[in-house]
């Protein structure tokens, strides 16, 4: 491909290519009969690697029926999207094409961002960190479960469940998630201390390391305005989420739990449930208000650039300021003393708009097609898929074909996000001068 063609390939056209070859590839990877120790139908098994590639954590069968390489693969898949399609079509291309500045420019559609100084560096930045972190959690993890366990299936064991807790994916190999380790304040903070690390963002995260140097330098610390937002909005969503968790369930679900442990489960669920989609518990035990605060944290999720999901902390924060702009009567939107631009509202606002009306449609096609199942199973269902939470009522396994390919259709619409599949999908205008059309105001109450 010209170097001034691929400088504009669609960024769209790139995520969407590059999940669906990594899904099909899994698929049949998890086919061959190494893989599986009784017979799947191939459509549970493009859900399963659509799952795990999407980091969402809801199967139809079992891991269980799958053998140890089998499971490898999943835990492969993982690591794949956990990392991002778009983090490793770059590491590709960096490695193997040498474009220069076309590099950097489709590296800035990809991130969405205007400055992208070195891309190797910023690659190596994300693969570094993210393989330091799972070692080391799956070493933590190790020394937790090596009892229970022979040494190669636990040091397995805690490979898989680091790596899914860093990549936000909620998926374990453990009998009953983690409820099997909710006394276990070791295991409970790991996985914790994990899942906020690679929620975080790598660019949030490279942000920190910058500004630590300076400090290290007696420089002067300069903070990014997404920066700012994603620290300040992640400690006020883990901190109202966890009030509201222990809140609701100290006396329910952690009934039987000590007051540390207490606090230590509902910190756990806040940070979890934002993406990941661990539990610690029965899921049938929980209030029913706590799973509309997980349907709707998930929904919110984690920071752009991370291994998270959702419509992310720095849209909601977008959101919220347009709303205080409208109350106030401003005719801009500003955070921190900085103006937000147009485009940026315009998207976060359109990103809102179909990722609720995505919902909203799988919500009716799975009330058409499982009919024996209630609203709020299907509508949790189509949420925790949408946001890749992977949390479920238990209704997975007995979904219908068509339940089956709508909530495959959400996970992947959900991981690369809505406006980015429309973007994909629809044929890009020609470049035109910009004009504007006369003024004119109409009712809105």
């Amino acid at each position: 491909m010209p170097v001034k063609s691929l400088a504009h390939f669609s960024a769209g056209r790139t995520i969407l290519l590059s999940i669906f070859l990594t899904i099909i590839i899994g698929t049949l990877l998890l086919a061959l009969p190494v893989a599986r120790k009784t017979a799947i139908p191939l459509i549970d098994l493009f859900f399963m690697a659509t799952s795990a590639t999407c980091v969402t954590g809801l199967f139809t069968v079992p891991l269980n029926q799958l053998t140890i390489f089998g499971q490898g693969i999943i835990l492969a898949l993982i690591q794949i999207g956990g990392l991002g399609i778009i983090t490793m079509t770059l590491f590709i291309m960096s490695l193997f094409i040498n474009l220069g500045l076309t590099t950097q420019l489709m590296a800035g559609k990809l991130l969405d961002i205007d400055v992208l100084p070195s891309l190797k560096k910023i690659i190596g930045l994300i693969i570094g960190f993210t393989l330091c972190a799972e070692l080391i959690g799956a070493g933590v993890i190790y020394s937790v479960i090596h009892q229970d366990y022979t040494f190669w299936h636990a040091a397995f064991l805690a490979l898989f469940h680091a790596v899914s807790s860093f990549c936000n994916a909620g998926i374990s190999l453990f009998p009953g998630d983690m409820a099997l380790y909710n006394h276990s304040l070791i295991m409970l903070g790991i996985t914790m201390l994990l899942i906020f690390c690679g929620g975080l963002g790598f660019i949030t995260w490279r942000d920190l390391f910058q500004n630590l140097f300076a400090w290290f330098h007696n420089r002067r610390l300069i903070f990014s305005l997404q920066t700012k937002l994603v620290l300040f909005g992640t400690a006020i969503s883990i901190f109202f989420l966890t009030a509201l968790f222990w809140i609701l369930e100290h006396d329910n679900a952690f009934a039987t739990m000590s007051p540390i442990t207490k606090f230590a489960n509902a910190l756990f669920q806040a940070i979890s449930m934002r993406s990941a989609g661990f539990i610690t518990v029965a899921i049938d035990q929980l209030h029913v208000a706590s799973l509309m605060i997980i349907m709707i944290s998930s929904f919110i999720g984690s920071a752009p650039g991370s291994t998270g999901s959702g419509i992310k902390i720095t849209t909601f924060i977008i959101l919220l300021a347009t709303i205080k702009a409208g109350l106030t009567d401003r005719s801009s939107v500003n955070i921190k003393g900085r103006r937000i631009v147009r485009d940026q509202l315009n998207k976060a606002i359109t990103i809102i708009a179909l990722s609720l009306f995505w919902i909203l449609l799988s919500i009716f096609l799975l009330l058409i097609t499982e009919r024996n199942m209630n609203f709020l199973e299907l509508s949790f269902e189509a949420v925790t898929a949408f946001t890749n939470l992977g949390l479920s009522t238990g209704i997975t396994p007995h979904l219908s074909y068509a339940g089956k390919i709508c909530m495959i259709a959400s996970m992947i619409i959900g991981r690369i996000g809505s406006l980015t599949l429309i973007l994909a999908l629809i044929k890009p205008r020609k470049e035109f001068t910009e004009f504007s059309y006369p003024e004119e105001r109409i009712m809105l109450s």
